[in-house]
């Protein structure tokens, strides 16, 4: 089985380490200044992000949005932890990267890593799925007909986790 590049980048600090310099250099990751206005936007951001997931989670026909919305609280709290660390990025990737670099095993863990890089998926699938339906194409262009409440809650559930987790990390730097 072929591993994701984040697997890679767990196992080699050397691969993790070059592959950084590769991101900076092509402006993938980009170093900032005003990081402190950048990591509290970005915390706001993902409570926002949450409020609306709540209501969104009351409407049952929207639960693919729900997935979407969980998706972003989650990335914007991961773009807070890269403004902490005085980078900004703007690719799923570098994100990861830095969160690795700068997080893995002294405030972040596998699972947490894996869930950053797994709602990711999760969205581009489930907006494969909305922009196929808009379009009203047949329902065998996504991967998912149907996304259930119990999918819906049980990411809320990690965004949650993951954005307070965020918070208890800023809070200690």
């Amino acid at each position: 089985m072929t591993k994701e590049l984040w697997e890679l980048w767990l196992e080699s600090e050397e691969r993790r380490n070059r592959d950084f310099n590769q991101y900076l250099k092509s402006k993938k990751i980009t170093k900032e200044t005003e990081t402190p206005a950048l990591v509290k936007g970005h915390i706001e951001k993902a409570d926002h992000n949450l409020k609306f997931l709540q209501a969104t989670l009351g409407l049952k026909e929207f639960n693919d949005w729900a997935i979407v919305v969980s998706y972003y609280s989650i990335y914007q709290a991961s773009l807070a932890l890269c403004a902490l660390k005085g980078y900004s990025t703007k690719n799923h990737l570098a994100t990861l990267l830095i969160l690795i670099k700068d997080f893995y095993k002294i405030k972040l863990d596998r699972e947490d890593i894996a869930i950053v890089s797994k709602v990711a998926i999760e969205k581009e699938e489930v907006l494969d799925y909305i922009k196929n339906k808009a379009k009203r194409k047949e329902a065998n262009y996504s991967t998912k007909i149907f996304f259930d409440i119990k999918e819906a809650e049980g990411l809320q559930r990690k965004a949650i986790n993951f954005v307070n987790k965020v918070k208890e990390i800023i809070d200690t730097y």
